[in-house]
């Protein structure tokens, strides 16, 4: 999953945040993060996936109240 982020001087920080769940992160442009969850790999279902980081990611935010993270579409 690769997200698109508003505020790229917050990458590290956010990767490092999605690094400390079960997920794997890495920043691969500057303003994108792409995001391996690997319950995916079970059969989970990528729709709840999805909101499941975006949650994650919105509660992360909370403290960036600018901060916004839009999930791309795979490609």
């Amino acid at each position: 999953m690769k997200l698109l982020i508003s505020h790229p001087e917050l990458a590290a920080d956010l990767v490092n945040a999605l690094n400390e769940t079960d997920c794997l992160a890495a920043r691969t442009t500057r303003n994108t993060v792409q995001v391996f969850v690997p319950w995916l790999l079970d059969g989970g279902d990528t729709a709840h996936a999805a909101a499941e980081l975006l949650f994650f990611v919105k509660a992360w935010a909370s403290r960036h109240p600018e901060f916004r993270a839009m999930l791309l579409e795979s490609s």
